[in-house]
C-alpha cells in the first residue's frame, strides 16, 4: 500500500498558520517577561527600602541618612536577593519616612517622602543621573593638597574624574583619573592665594557634571631651632650615606647649620668615619657637593652612618642647630651613589626648647619618636646615582594650636581606656594638659556645654563600664600645650551594651599566689540565666612554673575532676588531697607564675553565675583569677595563643576575683548577671 504524504500547499498552510501564532504569542511573550523583569526590578527595590528601614533599627543609626545603591551592592550595607545592577539613592528622613529614586538603565524606581509606593517609570530618572557629593580638600603633611569628590550615577556608572586647579580661571594643573581622590603636589600652589578647585565627573552612558569650590591656601612655617635626624637601616649590605642636606626657610633662603651629639646604635657611640679627619666627615653634609661616583670622591663629598653590613635594625640619630629658631618649610635631602650606600628610611623631628641633661639619653640614644616628626622618608629601592628628595612643610593657618588626630578607644573588661593621638605640630614646649567627657546621645551639645572631666596631665582617661547606661555615646578630648593654645575633637558614635556570656570555650586564669606552697581551688561551678548549674569538663591545662600541665594535675591525689567533685572544704593536706586541685606549684609565691585552662562546656551555653571556692588552712589562696572567652572556637588555637602564652588579644575578659590576701578558712566567692561589655563603632 502506497502512503501519501503532505502536499507543498499543505506544508505552506501549516507554516502560514504557525507563523500567525508566532505573531500573536510572541509579542505577548515578551510582554509577559518585560511585565516580570519589572516587577522584579520593583520587587528588589522595595526589600532593599525594607532592609534599610530594617537596619535603621537594628543597627541604631542616626537619622536622616542616605543609602546608595551601586551596582550590586547598597552603602551602608543591606542584604537583598538576585542581580540588580542598578544605581541611585534611598533616603530616611528624621521621621523615619523614605525617598527612593533608584534605576536600572531601563526603569526607574521612585518614592516621596508622602508617597505610599513605588511608581516605576522610563529610564533615566533625570536627564543627568549623576549626583555629586561633598567637595573635601585637605592638606596633607609633607605631601601635598588632596582633593576628594564622592559621586554616584543613578543609570549608569562612573568612569572618570577630572581634577583642576584654577588660578584667575587659568588652569595651573590638571589630572584625569579613575578614582575619586587625587593628591597636588604643593610646587605649583603660593602662599595665601585663592584658588578654584574643580571637578568634573562622567559616567559610562556620557553624562558629565562638574562642581567648584573656592580655597584659600595658606600656610605657616615651622619655628623652630633643633632638628633630630634619624637615619634607619640601609638596603644593600655596605652601609648608609648622606650626600647632602639642606633646609630652606619660608622665603627660599638657605640655612646654615651645625651637626653634633652623634650616635650610631651600631658602634654604641659615634658613626663610623663620624670624626675623621681624612674622608666621610660630618661637614660634608652641608658642602654643597651633592654627588660621588666613588667611594674615594664620596670620601669628600658625603657622610656615612651606618656602617655593618648585615645590619638589623640598626639606626643613627644626631642634631641639627641652626643657631637660633628658624622658620623652617623645606628640606632637601640627597642619598644614592654608585656604592649602593641607601638608608632604608629617614625621619626628622622637631625639638625647639634647650637641650638638657637628659636630652641625649632621651632623644639620641634612643628611638624616641615623642617629638613632632616633621619628615618621613621610607626607600624602596637603591639608587645607584645620587637622588633629590624634597619634602614640603605645609601647615594650615590654625595648626598652631594642638593637633588631635584621632580618639583610640579599647575596652578592657568592664573598664573603657580611652586615648587622644595628639601632637602640637607648632611649639614644641609639649602638652599642658587634658579633660575627657563621655556624653550619651550628644543631640546639639558643642564643646562649651559638654559635660567635662577633671584636669589630668596625661592623654589616657578610663571609664567603669559597669554603671553606664546602654546607647550611644560620643567622647569628648580637649588638649592643651604649655602655650595655652587649646584643640577639641569628637569622636565617631559608639553603641554600649552588656550582652549575655554565650560560647562553648571559658578561658580561666589562676595567677599568682600568696604563700610558698603553690594555689589551690577547692570547687568551680558554673550557671545559667535559668539556675541550672552546667557540666563541664577541662581538655587543656598550662602551667607557667613547669612548662607543661600543673604539677599533680594527673595524679590520683589533686586531679582535675576535684573541681566539680562537690567536696568544698579540707582543713589539712592530706583532706585537701581528696577535695581540691593544685594549679601553680611554684615554690616562690610573687614570681608572677600563673596556670590558664580551658574550660568546655560540651556545646555554646549561657553563663551567667561564677562560684569559686579557695583557702583553707594551709593558706593555698592564688592572688587573681580571672575567666576569659575566645572569639576562636577552635581548641587547639586557642591553646597555643592564649593558654601557652599570656597573651589576652583574641580573649574577651568576664570576670576576676582579685585576692588581697591569704584566705585561711575555705570561702566561697561569686560573680552573678555575668555580661560582656561591648563599646563598639556605630558602623
Amino acid at each position: 500500500m502506497k502512503k501519501k504524504g503532505f502536499t507543498l500547499i499543505e506544508l505552506l498552510a501549516v507554516i502560514v498558520i504557525l507563523a500567525i501564532i508566532a505573531l500573536i504569542s510572541v509579542p505577548i511573550v515578551l510582554n509577559i517577561v518585560k511585565k516580570a523583569q519589572k516587577e522584579a526590578f520593583q520587587d528588589s527595590v522595595y526589600h532593599i527600602m525594607e532592609g534599610a528601614k530594617l537596619d535603621v533599627i537594628v543597627n541604631e543609626r542616626t537619622l536622616p541618612i542616605s543609602y546608595v545603591v551601586e551596582d550590586n551592592q547598597v552603602i551602608p550595607n543591606v542584604s537583598f536577593s538576585g542581580n540588580m545592577n542598578a544605581y541611585g539613592e534611598i533616603l530616611i528622613d528624621k521621621n523615619g519616612k523614605t525617598k527612593v529614586e533608584v534605576d536600572n538603565g531601563k526603569w526607574c524606581a521612585r518614592k516621596g517622602y508622602s508617597d505610599s509606593k513605588l511608581v516605576l517609570s522610563s529610564s533615566p530618572c533625570t536627564n543627568n543621573p549623576i549626583i555629586i557629593g561633598d567637595l573635601t580638600v585637605e592638606i596633607k603633611w609633607g605631601e601635598g593638597l588632596l582633593v576628594t569628590s564622592s559621586a554616584i550615577s543613578k543609570s549608569s556608572k562612573i568612569i572618570g574624574y577630572e581634577f583642576k586647579i584654577k588660578k584667575d580661571n587659568q588652569v595651573i594643573d590638571s589630572y584625569s583619573s579613575e578614582e575619586k581622590e587625587h593628591l597636588f603636589s604643593f610646587a605649583k600652589l603660593s602662599n595665601h592665594e585663592q584658588y578654584q578647585i574643580e571637578v568634573e565627573v562622567k559616567d559610562n552612558q556620557n553624562h558629565e557634571k562638574d562642581t567648584n569650590i573656592i580655597y584659600e591656601f595658606s600656610y605657616e612655617p615651622i619655628i623652630t631651632r633643633y632638628v633630630v635626624v634619624e637615619v634607619f637601616e640601609h638596603l644593600d649590605g655596605n652601609g648608609a650615606v648622606i650626600n647632602e642636606l639642606e633646609f630652606l626657610d619660608a622665603s627660599d633662603n638657605k640655612l646654615s647649620y651645625t651637626v653634633d651629639s652623634a650616635y650610631d646604635s651600631t658602634t654604641n657611640g659615634v658613626p663610623f668615619y663620624w670624626n675623621n679627619t681624612l674622608y666621610w666627615q660630618k661637614e660634608h653634609l652641608n658642602d654643597e657637593k651633592y654627588s660621588y661616583s666613588s667611594n674615594a670622591e664620596g670620601g669628600t663629598t658625603s657622610t656615612l652612618f651606618i656602617y655593618n653590613f648585615n645590619a638589623t635594625d640598626k639606626w643613627s640619630r644626631f642634631l641639627v642647630d641652626f643657631g637660633e629658631e628658624v622658620e623652617l618649610k623645606t628640606i632637601d635631602l640627597w642619598t644614592g651613589g654608585n656604592d649602593r650606600r641607601q638608608p632604608q628610611q629617614i625621619k626628622m623631628y622637631r625639638y625647639s626648647l634647650e637641650p638638657d641633661a637628659s636630652f641625649i639619653s632621651t632623644y639620641i640614644q634612643n628611638r624616641n619618636t615623642s617629638l613632632p616628626c616633621i619628615y618621613d622618608r621610607t626607600f624602596t629601592s637603591v639608587y645607584t646615582t645620587p637622588t633629590m628628595d624634597t619634602n614640603y612643610f605645609i601647615y594650615p593657618k590654625d595648626t598652631k594650636k594642638p593637633i588631635i588626630h584621632d580618639i583610640l578607644v579599647n575596652r578592657n573588661y568592664n573598664v573603657l581606656e580611652i586615648e587622644a593621638d595628639v601632637t602640637d605640630p607648632y611649639y614644641s614646649s609639649g602638652m599642658k594638659q587634658y579633660r575627657f567627657a563621655l556624653v550619651k546621645d550628644n543631640g546639639d551639645l558643642t564643646y562649651e556645654t559638654v559635660p567635662w572631666s577633671e584636669i589630668q596631665y596625661t592623654n589616657m582617661m578610663e571609664y567603669d563600664l559597669s554603671s553606664l547606661e546602654e546607647g550611644t555615646y560620643y567622647i569628648y578630648v580637649e588638649a592643651t600645650d604649655n602655650a595655652s593654645l587649646t584643640a577639641y575633637k569628637t569622636s565617631k558614635a559608639y553603641h554600649f551594651h552588656k550582652k549575655e556570656v554565650s560560647n562553648r570555650y571559658l578561658i580561666m586564669e589562676v595567677y599568682d599566689h600568696f604563700a610558698s606552697n603553690g594555689t589551690v581551688i577547692t570547687e568551680l561551678e558554673f550557671y545559667d540565666s535559668s539556675g541550672n548549674q552546667l557540666t563541664y569538663d577541662i581538655p587543656k591545662v598550662y602551667d607557667s612554673a613547669t612548662n607543661k600541665v600543673p604539677y599533680y594535675w594527673t595524679s590520683t591525689a589533686w586531679p582535675k575532676t576535684k573541681l566539680y567533685d562537690g567536696k568544698k572544704t579540707y582543713t589539712s593536706n592530706s583532706q585537701g588531697s581528696s577535695t581540691s586541685t593544685i594549679f601553680n606549684y611554684s615554690s616562690v609565691a610573687g614570681t608572677g607564675k600563673w596556670t590558664r585552662a580551658v574550660i568546655d562546656f560540651g556545646s555554646i551555653k549561657n553563663l551567667n553565675d561564677i562560684k569559686i571556692w579557695l583557702g583553707g588552712p594551709e593558706g593555698r589562696t592564688p592572688k587573681e583569677v580571672n575567666f576569659f572567652v575566645s572569639e576562636e572556637n577552635n581548641i587547639d588555637t586557642i591553646y597555643d595563643n592564649n593558654i601557652k602564652v599570656r597573651d589576652n588579644k583574641t580573649l574577651i575578659k568576664v570576670t576576676d576575683f582579685i585576692m588581697s590576701s591569704n584566705v585561711k578558712t575555705v570561702t566561697m566567692f561569686e560573680r552573678n548577671n555575668t555580661k560582656i561589655y561591648a563599646f563598639e563603632e556605630n558602623s
